[in-house]
């Protein structure tokens, strides 16, 4: 009986040990509970402890790159979260843990930034999925609110709604004060870009109140971001720029680079709008001093199309021009084209510049590729079904008519502005032939005179 004793007892010694060994450290469980608030550091630590990676087990070796991958995604370096990530679901291999969720979604959003949008969302689907059969509900909430984006991104608006209105039901009924954050930041978000300033601004604000009690900097500054823009498009220009103001006090305060960039070029696109582009222009010079953090094409192609329209209100179209080729530049980079907004406004800018510098028949070419572009961006979505989802969230009918009026309205000045062109080049040939017609009269005249004298000097003759 003794005997047996010992051997349980060395026995439990022993599965202790084992235990302990096999424990995640306390530094990466630190870095796990920290990212959100204090990214930058976390990387700190992590990097501290690379020589520690060797001896973890091949599933605290994906959890630490499951944590790296979430704090490259703060910082922008979409390329290394991309490879943290896929390292992690190959040491995960067939495993179906939460955690290999998890790396899906950090892959989903390494690929969604940089717009390869079928890809990040086939790596979201198949998160949702393993979420779903694991019965983790949070888990179910991000993928969602992953998919709605993409969805969006992609012009399938009603269906992101649903989307999201079901997050949003469930997030509520979790009372998670993280994913109720984030499903309230993209609804901000996705209703902004779809003219409903006023309803996204009531979820950004939202957004922003709870990540400030999370303490998650770097999401409150991007909601700042959103909700900047939100009230430019509401034209209180104002009310923007003292977003933008706080965001750049609060990146200079922490020394975010990436955000310290997005607030100079936010400051610059708002002082363009309010008519004020030197002014614009400064800033946008200040901003391209951190440029070289942003790493997707899409956003790069952003920012000189930006600086083109900057340069365009200061009526140097040389430097615009310079700034439109850019950018064209990197959207041809972009491994999914799938940006509808961005192709339609390139467009007509270029058809802008062009006209400017006298070229209407080129300047055409690119109206017409524009009004074709934009017609089958309509073509995508019914509005009438957009305005019905949208009242599940209990905003006004009058809101949602005027909404599409106004775009009626838009499609027609298209239409006009085509026809105008079109009258113009007309115009142009008429001119051309008066002219010619004008130099052939003359020639005439000319003709006619000399014939005359000379018969006179016959006649004198």
């Amino acid at each position: 009986m003794k005997t047996v004793f010992i051997i349980l007892l060395l026995l439990a010694v022993f599965t202790s040990s084992a235990a302990e060994t096999e424990a995640t450290p306390e530094w990466l469980v630190q870095v796990a509970a920290k990212k959100h608030q204090a990214p930058e550091q976390m990387l700190s630590i992590l990097e501290a402890n690379q020589a520690e990676f060797a001896n973890l087990t091949a599933e605290q070796q994906a959890f630490w790159l499951n944590q790296q991958a979430a704090v490259l995604s703060y910082l922008g370096r979409y390329q290394e979260q991309q490879n943290a990530a896929l390292q992690g679901l190959n040491l995960l291999g067939d495993s179906s843990v939460s955690l290999k969720a998890e790396l899906m979604f950090e892959l989903g959003y390494a690929r969604e930034m940089q717009l390869a949008l079928s890809e990040a969302l086939s790596w979201y689907q198949q998160g949702l999925a393993l979420a779903k059969d694991l019965a983790e509900e949070k888990l179910q909430v991000r993928g969602m609110i992953n998919i709605a984006a993409i969805d969006s991104m992609q012009d399938r608006d009603q269906q992101a709604l649903q989307t999201l209105k079901q997050a949003y039901s469930k997030a509520k009924v979790l009372n998670d004060k993280e994913v109720l954050a984030e499903v309230n930041a993209q609804l901000g978000l996705m209703y902004s870009a779809l003219s409903f300033e006023q309803e996204a601004q009531e979820f950004l604000e939202q957004a922003l109140a709870l990540y400030a009690e999370l303490g998650w900097q770097k999401n409150h500054v991007t909601v700042l971001y959103n909700l900047a823009r939100n009230y430019s498009y509401l034209e209180n220009f104002e009310r923007a720029l003292q977003s933008y103001e706080s965001m750049l006090q609060s990146a200079l305060k922490e020394q975010d680079v990436l955000n310290l960039y997005y607030a100079y070029s936010g400051l610059a696109i708002t002082s363009n709008e309010m008519g004020r582009p030197q002014v614009a222009l400064n800033y946008m010079q200040k901003a391209e001093e951190y440029l070289d953090v942003i790493q997707s094409d899409y956003y790069l192609a952003g920012h000189h199309y930006e600086k083109a329209l900057i340069y365009q209100a200061l009526q140097q179209n040389t430097q615009a021009m310079q700034q439109l080729l850019l950018a064209e530049e990197h959207y041809e980079k972009l491994e999914d084209k799938e940006s509808g907004n961005m192709l339609l406004a390139l467009h007509l800018l270029k058809a802008e510049l062009l006209a400017e510098q006298g070229q209407y028949e080129r300047a055409y070419q690119q109206l017409f590729q524009f009004v074709y572009g934009f017609q089958q961006f309509r073509d995508k979505e019914n509005e009438l079904a957009l305005a019905k989802t949208r009242m599940a969230f209990e905003a006004e009918r009058d809101v949602a008519r005027q909404s599409l009026l106004e775009q009626e309205y838009q499609l027609k000045a298209l239409q006009l502005a085509e026809i105008a062109h079109q009258k113009q080049i007309q115009w142009m040939w008429m001119a051309m032939l008066v002219v010619l017609g004008v130099i052939l009269i003359a020639t005439l005249l000319l003709l006619r005179s000399s014939k005359r004298n000379q018969a006179r000097s016959s006649t004198t003759l």
